[in-house]
């Protein structure tokens, strides 16, 4: 557990309980044994764990005639108040979480008359809060909490400001666990941000959002760490184990996956504008090119991956390690198994691309992974690893999206180190593309098929653009018809 920042105040209902609390940090205003400003956020370190509000809501306190806490007309709590501005008429006015306004309706008119009985009684603002069941956090400092309302009053220099609960996707645990460093200026820039070290990288905050900026590993993190969900395993009807290891010859026999004939799958796969079904979104550029076969490029892959004694579980996990690392977590240094280090750069995209197999899964951008010491780079998609997890799926040789499996080996060191090394993985993707590429020309193998050569994926010639795998060209960010 990180070392947590105390604040110098302390609350006149807890300070029989409080042993003296550290110098609080840098840039840090206390307002509370728990509860300090910093770089916008309001900070609460109680529990042993940090929590970040961002200010939802500011008003002039002079201004605040009267004060309730109603059920608005859209069932959210919401803050009613009665705004004096010097030259015009007061106005009866509302804050929710993601609405505010004047009060309109029956229920505004009741709510009024509730600020007219607060206005009479001429009672101070701190006596109002806690008569709208705001109970005191400290010197000005109150809470609001009930099952559908979170909130903080905080009156300070003049200000009543009210703080929501920060979240976001990803980071919310990560602040849970982090201490508080310092508040720092961003460069070429007059804003603050709130610097934070956590248990394995240290960033900064800008409020309100929780996306990270500067982000530093301290250590490689493991899937675990990010909350990435593990990978469904089922058994299909045909023997086919999603999330597992299949042989070869299983995947060449298949006729159906995840529920969809590879017919279909494969019309799924096209590019939007080869003539095939539209009807699940097609991806404009296409899982599979136009002349790919699905079952010869998932058995093709399944070869290589095996031969070099891996399994796509392990390829599909650092896959999505990595893309979870910089996508949700803004790492573009990333350390990797063995302190190894790797730079990302991630592509985001406005919207979101579904995976072709059905599952639920969904990707929203693309990032390519450069490692610092060979050069060995990779482009990945946010949807690849989970189609690689599930159904060692690395995409056709005929679409710029594809990311070949050795070429995902030969990027991260310790799988390139597992399979024996940068010769190995040659002879054996030789090895392998020369079977196929026989069985291609001579229009039957033991698979059955007959076609054009689809490629291994990692020469130049396989591509429709002519880009090399090797040569870490940039791909347009995956998004819905990308």
């Amino acid at each position: 557990m990180a070392r947590r920042t105390g604040f110098s105040r302390s609350s006149p209902h807890r300070e029989e309980s409080r042993t003296t609390p550290a110098p609080a940090a840098s840039g840090i205003e206390p307002i509370g044994p728990d509860l300090a400003l910093a770089a916008g956020f309001l900070l609460e370190s109680g529990s042993g764990r940090l929590q970040l509000h961002t200010p939802a809501h500011e008003l002039p306190a002079e201004q605040v005639a009267a004060l309730v806490v109603a059920p608005s007309a859209y069932g959210q709590t919401m803050v009613a108040y009665r705004q004096l501005i010097p030259g015009q008429e007061p106005a009866d006015r509302h804050w929710a979480k993601g609405s505010s306004g004047g009060l309109w309706g029956p229920e505004g008119e009741a709510v009024a008359a509730e600020l007219d009985d607060v206005a009479a009684s001429n009672d101070p603002l701190d006596r109002q809060l806690v008569d709208s069941h705001f109970e005191p956090l400290s010197d000005g400092a109150w809470r609001y909490s009930r099952a559908d309302a979170a909130m903080t009053a905080v009156l300070r220099d003049g200000a009543l400001t009210f703080y929501t609960p920060a979240s976001g996707s990803g980071m919310d645990d990560m602040v849970r666990e982090s201490e508080v460093d310092r508040v720092v200026q961003l460069p070429d820039s007059s804003v603050e941000g709130l610097r934070l070290n956590g248990e394995w990288m240290s960033y900064t905050l800008v409020a309100p959002s929780l996306y990270p900026l500067d982000a530093e590993m301290t250590r490689p993190v493991i899937p675990a760490e990010l909350g990435l969900p593990e990978v469904p395993r089922a058994v299909e009807p045909s023997g086919f184990v999603v999330g597992g290891e299949n042989d070869t010859e299983s995947i060449r026999g298949l006729t159906e996956l995840n529920g969809h004939s590879v017919e279909q799958l494969e019309a799924w796969m096209r590019p939007a504008d080869f003539g095939g079904s539209v009807d699940f979104g097609s991806s404009q550029d296409g899982f599979l090119g136009r002349g790919d076969k699905l079952l010869r490029t998932m058995a093709r892959d399944n070869d290589v991956v095996r031969k070099l004694g891996l399994t796509h579980a392990e390829l599909g996990e650092t896959v999505q390690t990595a893309d979870w690392t910089a996508s949700h977590f803004g790492i573009s240094d990333y350390l990797g198994a063995d302190d190894q280090r790797y730079s990302i750069e991630v592509q985001q995209s406005r919207g979101f691309q579904q995976s072709p197999f059905q599952d639920g899964t969904m990707g929203s951008a693309n990032f390519q992974v450069t490692n610092q010491r060979t050069g060995s780079t990779v482009g990945l998609s946010g949807l690849g690893g989970e189609m690689i997890s599930r159904y060692g799926f690395y995409q056709g040789p005929g679409t710029p999206y594809r990311s070949a499996p050795e070429d995902i080996i030969r990027t991260f060191g310790d799988l390139a180190e597992k399979a024996g090394g940068e010769d190995e993985i040659k002879r054996v993707v030789a090895e392998v593309d020369a079977y196929y590429s026989a069985a291609d020309a001579i229009g039957r193998s033991a698979t059955g098929w007959e076609g054009r050569p689809a490629g291994s994926g990692t020469a130049a010639a396989s591509r429709p653009d002519g880009w090399s795998p090797e040569s870490g060209a940039r791909r347009a960010p995956e998004s819905w018809e990308r």
